[in-house]
């Protein structure tokens, strides 16, 4: 699968089951937009007066950091860019990073948009793409060239 991005800000892919929505919290939405701006590039820093980014990305950013890390979604950071992606399933990937299916479909989205979509439940979410997958936890890995590779692992 082809997908094309186009963003002019701080954003990222996000490969998600449109299922673990429902266990986005607000303190994972709030973690969310602050993992998004990992420079302190936004009007965020004035929620932290005195305090380094640095630290205080690492501190706030931790629930999402769980979130993801638990097979919750993934995300590859992105910044200002304009680009194809191929999505493309493989026999083996060698990444720590994996997602769940549950409900036998994911989403690929821009987090910007998914995180407003969350936010604000009324707005209907633009998504790049989808892919109908089997349930069950699957590797995925963003390789420098464009691509993203995924296998189910179990």
């Amino acid at each position: 699968m082809k997908v094309h991005v186009q963003s002019d800000l701080i954003d990222g892919i996000v490969i998600a089951d449109p299922a673990i929505f429902e266990r986005m919290d607000e303190d994972i939405l709030r973690a969310m937009d602050i993992y998004l701006d990992k420079n302190g590039e936004s009007e965020l820093i004035y929620d932290f007066p005195g305090e380094e980014w640095e630290t205080v990305y690492a501190r706030e950013s931790r629930p999402f950091v769980s979130f993801v890390e638990s097979g919750g979604l993934w995300i590859k950071l992105l910044s200002d860019t304009e680009m194809d992606l191929s999505i493309e399933q493989v026999e083996k990937v060698d990444s720590k990073d994996h997602i769940t299916v549950t409900s036998g479909r994911v989403i690929i989205v821009l987090a910007g948009e998914l995180l407003q979509c969350l936010f604000y439940p009324e707005l209907e979410m633009e998504t790049l793409g989808s892919l109908e997958l089997s349930n069950g936890e699957y590797s995925i890995k963003y390789l420098s060239d464009g691509k993203i590779n995924y296998c189910k692992v179990n």
